[in-house]
Order: structure tokens, then C-alpha cells, then sequence
């Protein structure tokens, strides 16, 4: 091969390995292919890149995975460390000799004599990255100034998938940037908020009439679906009658015998002396069977219960009611004014906070999220209980501000409980603090 044809070869690999630079996605990508791929410029025995600013070695020629535990990864590090600190961008040719006693120490166990440090960088900054390369043959000038070529290429392509900061972020790194914004966030932490805590809520009537059974049965009927207006008077459900007409027919037949035996005892009385004895038990019995039978009588007038006053009801769906047994005094039904309604909410323990009575609370319902509806505390429990969703929470009531566009009983939506005002670090923090008091047991 003549001169010429050799020197084209030379120039096609070096546009071949700058072209593989620019196309790098990586930078493990780009300095395998830096320790690697230029065996088709330069003969080489061995090829280390060390990352100043990670102080590692990257990437060694031949191996996939470096293991930094092995004695040859540890000395390259040891001396790839002291070329790292060399503020010089030139090509160095080491000189053993010239080398400190713990650096040099067991060269001659794992690399040739011959041995060049090309510091890696672009546009005149300090080195980012240092490649060690050695051979047995010296090196000559036409390979420095092909590797002076290829660390130029190499180091744009490094700065281009690890690009610099920006010159506001340089900026705004320096000590008086840094300590003027720690001042301001400082002061900032001292800005006094309104300290605030959300629950669920829930739409109730403010004094509903609580509807029970007046007496023992089984629900037979219910004449009204749940939150339907009724009228005072109203027919609103019936117990099974069926057991009570029973008793009283066998009572009443019980109290027309009494009557029978009375009337006959009496005239016996007339005529013998020891039937005027009996006549006084006959009349207790009598006495007796009505008693029972007023009662019995009364109790059916029970078993329809009505409405005592206009409303609306409030209860279950009604397939739960039907043929259910209940004792007195069972709750079975809500009646009230749709138009006296208040706010149910139940704060958890974890968010409770100092609270005062008239303090401010909005009302955002699920069914209008974006409208906000005023309210105002009247009410706090004095210990949490469990709620329905078996959590330990504080109940609280408050009143709407206005009477206009009440909401509906039973719409349930996020009530935002307003209380004292506190610093924005206590704002921000308290929560943090609390978890880590309890589990670091302070």
C-alpha cells in the first residue's frame, strides 16, 4: 500500500470515529467506543478513561464491566487520580522516573514502559476526563498530533451529552446569591397564615322529630319512599295488626264469658248464700277482661303511625323495613323541615387543630367542587369518636350563614375548617413534626 492510499485510510477511520462520536446517545456508549475503536488509528496495548469529576475509571479497552475491587482497577485509579489533578490540557508522555514512589509502585507488573495522559476537554475549560494510553514502542509526533485530533473530537462530544450550566445557575450558585435566598426563605417561614384542616362533611337537619315503634311488632307496611315531603296526619307505616286482632278477639270472648258467669252467679245469689261469695271474684274477672281489652285495643290504634307534623322523611330504603321485627322505642324514621339544615363534620384526630367557637368553615359538596358555601362552627365535641368509616375523629357542627339555596339533606362533600393564625414554617411543618416526634418516640 503506498503512501497516499495509507494516508486516505488514516483520514477515512478518523472521519468514521468522529461520525461514531456524534452519534453517541451515551456517554458509556461514547467512551467505549473512544477506549475501543481507535485500535483502527493507533496500536495500543491497553486504554483506561478516567471522569475527573467522579473520580473513577469509566471505561477500560477489552472489558465490559469493571470491577473496582480488582488490584489492576485499583492502581489505574491510584494513578489515573494523580494525572487527574495536573492542571495542564496537553498531551503528557510519563516518565516513570518522574512519577511518585506510591504512584509508580507496581508499573512494571501490569503496563508497558511506553505510556501517554491526554487530558480530554473542548473551548478551553479543564479537563473533564483524562485517557491513558500504553504500548511497548514509543510513541512518535504523527501519533500525538492524530490523538491531539481525536481528544478534541471526543471532548465536544462528552460536553454535548453533559452539557455545562447555564450562567444564571453559575450565578445564582455563588455564596451571596445562596445566603440572600436563605435569609429570604427564612423570613418567609415567619409569614403568619391562617392555619386550616379538612374533613368530610355532611348536610343534617338541625331538629328532626325521630319517629320509633310505639309498640313490639313486625313492619307490615310503608306507605312513603325515603325523602319524600309528607303532610301532618300523613300515613307513614304499619305494623302487622294481624296477631293483636287475634288476641283481642280471644279476650273479648274471655270478658263476654266473665259477664255470663257473673250475671248467672248473682242470681243464684239470691237463694244461696255461698254464691253471694263469688259474685265479688266474678266481678274482679270482668273488671280484668275489659282492662285488657281497652288495651288491646288501644295498641291497634298504634300500629299506624303518622306523620306528626309536615317534612320530609328520612330513612333507609324501604325492602330493609319490610317483615323486620322491632322493639319499642326502635328508631325507624327521620321527619324534618327541609329547610332547617346545618353541617355534620368529622375532623380525625391527625388534623385536628386549635379551634374556636363562630370560627369559619367553607363547604365544598361532591356534587359542585368549584362553590364554596360559608359556614359557621357552633359545636365541638369534647372526645373523638369512631366514625363510620372506623376512624377516631372530633365531631363538629356548624350553621349556614344564609337560608338562601340550602342544600339538600344527606349531600355529603369537604368542609375547610378554619382556625388561628400560625407561622408557614408551623403551617408546613407540624404535620412532619408530629409523625417524626412519634416515631422517633420524643
Amino acid at each position: 500500500m503506498t503512501t497516499e492510499e495509507q494516508q486516505l485510510l488514516t483520514l477515512s477511520s478518523l472521519l468514521q470515529l468522529e461520525k461514531s462520536f456524534r452519534n453517541a446517545a451515551t456517554l458509556a456508549e461514547l467512551s467505549y467506543l473512544l477506549v475501543n475503536d481507535c485500535r483502527g488509528l493507533l496500536e495500543f496495548r491497553h486504554a483506561a478513561l478516567w471522569q475527573c469529576d467522579s473520580e473513577k475509571v469509566i471505561a477500560i479497552s477489552n472489558i465490559a464491566v469493571i470491577d473496582n475491587n480488582v488490584p489492576y482497577i485499583i492502581f489505574l485509579k491510584r494513578l489515573c487520580k494523580y494525572f487527574g489533578l495536573q492542571t495542564s490540557v496537553e498531551i503528557n508522555a510519563v516518565n516513570i522516573a518522574e512519577l511518585p514512589d506510591n504512584v509508580a509502585i507496581d508499573w512494571n507488573e501490569w503496563l508497558p514502559e511506553s505510556a501517554l495522559w491526554i487530558p480530554l476537554t473542548a473551548y478551553g475549560q479543564p479537563a473533564k476526563a483524562g485517557l491513558l494510553l500504553v504500548r511497548e514502542p514509543a510513541w512518535n509526533e504523527g501519533e500525538t498530533y492524530l490523538l491531539e485530533h481525536i481528544a478534541d473530537s471526543f471532548g465536544h462530544a462528552w460536553l454535548a451529552l453533559n452539557p455545562k450550566k447555564s450562567s444564571w445557575v453559575k450565578r445564582f450558585l455563588n455564596h451571596k446569591t445562596l445566603l440572600l435566598t436563605l435569609i429570604v426563605l427564612t423570613a418567609v417561614l415567619f409569614i403568619p397564615v391562617r392555619m386550616s384542616a379538612l374533613a368530610p362533611a355532611t348536610v343534617i337537619p338541625t331538629k328532626p322529630t325521630i319517629l320509633t315503634a310505639p309498640i313490639e311488632g313486625v313492619i307490615d307496611a310503608f306507605y312513603i319512599q325515603p325523602n319524600d315531603n309528607v303532610e301532618k296526619e300523613a300515613l307513614l307505616v304499619k305494623l302487622d295488626d294481624k296477631t293483636l286482632k287475634n288476641k283481642l278477639s280471644v279476650t273479648r270472648k274471655t270478658l263476654a264469658i266473665a259477664v255470663a258467669e257473673h250475671r248467672k252467679t248473682a242470681q243464684q245469689a239470691m237463694f244461696d248464700n255461698e254464691s253471694k261469695a263469688q259474685v265479688n271474684i266474678l266481678k274482679s274477672r270482668i273488671d280484668l277482661q275489659q282492662a285488657e281489652v281497652k288495651s288491646m285495643e288501644d295498641w291497634l290504634k298504634r300500629v299506624e303511625i303518622k306523620a306528626p307534623h309536615s317534612g320530609v322523611a328520612i330513612f333507609s330504603d324501604v325492602n330493609d323495613w319490610i317483615g323486620k321485627p322491632i322493639a319499642t322505642g326502635e328508631k325507624i324514621l327521620m321527619l324534618a323541615n327541609p329547610k332547617q339544615v346545618e353541617l355534620e363534620i368529622q375532623l380525625p384526630i391527625s388534623d385536628a387543630i386549635k379551634l374556636k367557637p363562630e370560627s369559619e368553615i367553607l363547604l365544598f359538596l361532591n356534587i359542585e367542587p368549584l362553590t364554596a358555601i360559608k359556614a359557621q362552627l357552633y359545636f365541638i365535641s369534647y372526645q373523638a369518636q369512631v366514625n363510620a368509616e372506623d376512624q377516631l375523629a372530633y365531631r363538629l357542627k356548624a350553621h349556614f350563614e344564609t337560608n338562601e339555596n340550602l342544600p339538600r339533606i344527606g349531600l355529603k362533600g369537604t368542609a375547610k375548617v378554619y382556625g388561628e393564625n400560625v407561622s408557614l414554617a408551623y403551617y408546613l411543618f407540624r404535620k412532619p413534626l408530629a409523625t417524626a416526634r412519634q416515631w422517633l418516640g420524643l
